[in-house]
């Protein structure tokens, strides 16, 4: 036996040096394998499911970053895909038997090498648990691919951040779900949050590696269930699986603030009495006239999204917060009681009341930077959708029934032109404001 290794070993070394029995052959030196070229400065890259590649969290994000006072220069991109798994496994018969569901490790270098991402967000794992009761075999393909998909993101230099998976919800669909110890599943498992609740605790675990993980499974499931208290039949996901877009708002927040972007208050504070400034604001050509006011507000459009109130319910604490607070209100302090008429640039808004409480007027569709903000949001969605097709059909993909992108180069002068018509949109305006007594 020793003879034998011995001879395996001399075989071995002798093939490393071009030696084969039968003479000597030249073989050039090999090459190091060339490193990547570095990431692209502010580069972002989401990669997930369905969930992501329908993009509403992603556009609210980069909306926030771009009327965000400090209008961080990021270029966010959405390579999400349908149906993706990073465990690279799939149920019989999915999607009727056209298809197995794809496997993120197939095109994760593609990706990576041609878009070169500073910072990647990878949200996993709805699909991964392939809609079963939990399998410690399924969790360990789980956990073997997103240890692969971070070792294949360190090796291009990106700075990877986890997403845990979003909630199921079985409420919406409990006549089509089915209970545990069967044998096959061709409809979702009625307990599967519970398995996408071990996946989230087992990415979160991971912190005390140094990973960076933002938990939107628990500010998620726990808001729906406080929801519920009030709204027995609220629901994120019609179909227990893809969230509204109030669903996906909750998930923003959730990815805004675990990226550290502070939240602002676009506030004037106006002495209605004395009829000036206070404090804060940019107003001008205040002017009281028949036991009202007018004023001008120089101000920028807002996050058109009102923060939630996200909570997350902990195994030992149960935490509140107001989400990503991006308020933008008047305030007149000292003003009358009593009902007002409020129009903005002759348009009439609404009518409110003054007396120690802000008029939020990101609730009155028709204010110039409310408007401005929910064009802001359509068009950075529709770059983002121009893009990621483009994208996708750029590194290649194995998931059939999708629209084929642009050539990247006319998608790009595409986003360009869109990116072009919201920094137009996304600037300082003056807003005439009239507040006058309602009979």
């Amino acid at each position: 036996m020793r003879s034998l290794l011995h001879l395996g070993t001399l075989l071995a070394l002798a093939a490393g040096l071009g030696w084969a029995g039968g003479g000597c052959k030249s073989h050039p030196p090999r090459q190091p394998a060339a490193a990547p070229p570095p990431p692209v400065p502010g580069r972002v890259l989401f990669l997930g499911d369905s969930i992501t590649y329908s993009g509403q969290y992603v556009a609210m994000v980069e909306t926030a970053l771009r009327v965000h006072p400090l209008r961080r220069s990021w270029e966010i991109l959405n390579l999400g895909l349908p149906s993706e798994t990073v465990s690279g496994l799939s149920e019989p018969g999915h999607a009727g038997g056209a298809f197995p569901r794809p496997d993120l490790a197939e095109r994760l270098d593609r990706v990576l090498a041609k878009t070169r991402p500073e910072i990647l967000l990878a949200c996993y794992g709805m699909n991964d648990g392939i809609y079963h009761p939990f399998s410690e075999e399924r969790f360990a393909r789980f956990q073997a691919g997103i240890r692969h998909l971070r070792a294949r993101a360190a090796a291009h230099g990106a700075r990877l951040i986890h997403l845990t998976p979003a909630a199921f919800d079985a409420q919406p669909i409990r006549s089509r779900t089915l209970p545990a110890g069967l044998d096959a599943y061709p409809q979702p498992y009625a307990g599967y949050d519970e398995v996408l609740a071990r996946y989230a605790a087992w990415l979160m675990e991971r912190r005390a590696e140094g990973w960076e993980v933002i938990d939107i499974h628990t500010a998620m499931k726990s808001t729906l269930a406080a929801r519920r208290q009030t709204q027995p039949e609220f629901r994120y996901a019609g179909d227990g699986v893809h969230p509204n877009d109030e669903g996906h708002w909750v998930m923003a927040q959730e990815v805004l603030s675990g990226l550290g972007v502070s939240t602002v208050s676009a506030r004037a504070v106006v002495d209605f009495a004395e009829g000036r400034v206070v404090q804060i604001g940019q107003v001008s050509q205040i002017v009281k006239t028949n036991g009202g006011i007018e004023l001008t507000w120089h101000t920028a459009p807002p996050m058109p999204l009102e923060a939630s109130r996200v909570i997350r319910a902990y195994p030992d604490r149960t935490v509140t917060s107001p989400g990503f607070v991006f308020e933008h209100a008047l305030l007149l302090r000292n003003a009358p009681a009593g009902q007002f008429e409020f129009q903005a640039d002759g348009k009439r808004m609404g009518i409110v009341s003054l007396k120690d409480q802000p008029i939020p007027t990101r609730r009155y569709p028709e204010f110039e930077t409310t408007r401005r903000a929910r064009e802001i949001l359509r068009l950075v969605g529709e770059r983002q959708r121009v893009l990621r097709d483009a994208w996708l059909t750029e590194t290649g993909h194995q998931r059939p029934g999708l629209d084929k992108g642009l050539p990247l180069a006319e998608a790009q002068a595409r986003g360009a032109d869109l990116g072009r018509q919201i920094d137009d949109l996304n600037r300082e305006t003056a807003v005439r404001i009239c507040l006058m007594p309602s009979p």
